[in-house]
């Protein structure tokens, strides 16, 4: 379990597989908005009820980064 109050901007994303997806750059009332690439930068919107824990000062997700284009939605780019 984990609460709203431990997740901030620039925290590191990972999904359930472990693997790194991005970090986050924004927090709105109902999702993380979350950067991934550098490159190709592309930001995407993830429901709170996709993460399923704080761990170790990380985002936790309930689905790998190979459902992440088909999971969250992307979202324009955020300015920050």
């Amino acid at each position: 379990m984990f609460s709203r109050a431990e997740i901030q901007k620039g925290m590191k994303v990972r999904g359930n597989d472990g693997h790194a997806i991005g970090r986050i750059i924004d927090i709105t009332e109902k999702e993380l908005i979350v950067e991934k690439g550098l490159l190709r930068r592309h930001d995407f919107a993830v429901s709170f009820d996709d993460v399923t824990e704080v761990l170790h000062g990380e985002v936790v997700l309930r689905h790998g980064r190979d459902s992440l284009f088909s999971a969250p939605r992307e979202v324009p780019p955020v300015e920050h």
